[in-house]
């Protein structure tokens, strides 16, 4: 293990756990902004519900009975 990552390790493991669990929280609310932009990019403006639900499908789509249950919700959400 390198210099760097021990002392990277070392400061993570000081953080109390409010601390990363607030930017593990702010990590995933980035990966949702980003994953929304690329949505609105490729597919254009859209309603909220039907954004929501696109963004779900990008992140959880990949296990089946979640894609099945997302592609059926989808099916009823006006554009």
């Amino acid at each position: 293990m390198s210099v760097v990552q021990q002392k990277y390790d070392e400061l993570i493991d000081a953080m109390p756990i409010h601390v990363k669990v607030a930017r593990a929280a702010q990590m995933f609310q980035w990966s949702r902004d980003w994953i929304r932009r690329q949505i609105l990019a490729e597919k254009g403006l859209m309603s909220e519900q039907r954004l929501r639900l696109e963004v779900a499908l990008r992140m959880y789509g990949q296990e089946e009975p979640t894609r099945r249950l997302l592609e059926k919700a989808l099916s009823h959400v006006s554009d």
